[in-house]
């Protein structure tokens, strides 16, 4: 028997799998060329491929690795820096960790998520 995974758990993977997203676009776009369109498909593709057992069931790994693309295809935030990507990275799983339940059913969640993190991680870029 597998217990469900506690809260913590449960936003950390959340946030390895949206850096996971996050690095690989990057790293596509800057050793392969590829553009950023293009590195978002391939990561969101090999993504797919990762098995969603019933123990990481309710973590929504595959959104969570779309939205590290999508912050890493749609924004400039990849070229600041590895603790930037960090940052917007644990923002962004944050955000889906707490709404997720709210945006259930909307279209366009997660290029919203992943837009909403860019602008806050520029923004406490600029503060701090």
């Amino acid at each position: 028997m597998t217990l469900p995974l506690q809260y913590f758990q449960l936003w950390l993977l959340k946030f390895f799998t949206f850096l996971l997203g996050c690095m690989s676009c990057f790293f596509l776009q800057a050793r392969s060329g590829m553009t950023p369109v293009e590195a978002a498909a391939v990561t969101g593709l090999l993504g797919t491929f990762i098995p969603e057992t019933k123990r990481i069931e309710s973590t929504h790994v595959h959104a969570n690795i779309y939205m590290g693309a999508f912050v890493a295809m749609g924004s400039k935030i990849t070229e600041q820096g590895f603790w930037q990507i960090l940052m917007v990275s644990a923002i962004g799983s944050l955000i889906y960790f707490a709404m997720s339940r709210y945006f259930k059913g909307l279209g366009g969640r997660l290029g919203l998520i992943a837009f909403i993190s860019s602008l806050l991680g520029l923004a406490l870029k600029v503060m701090l």
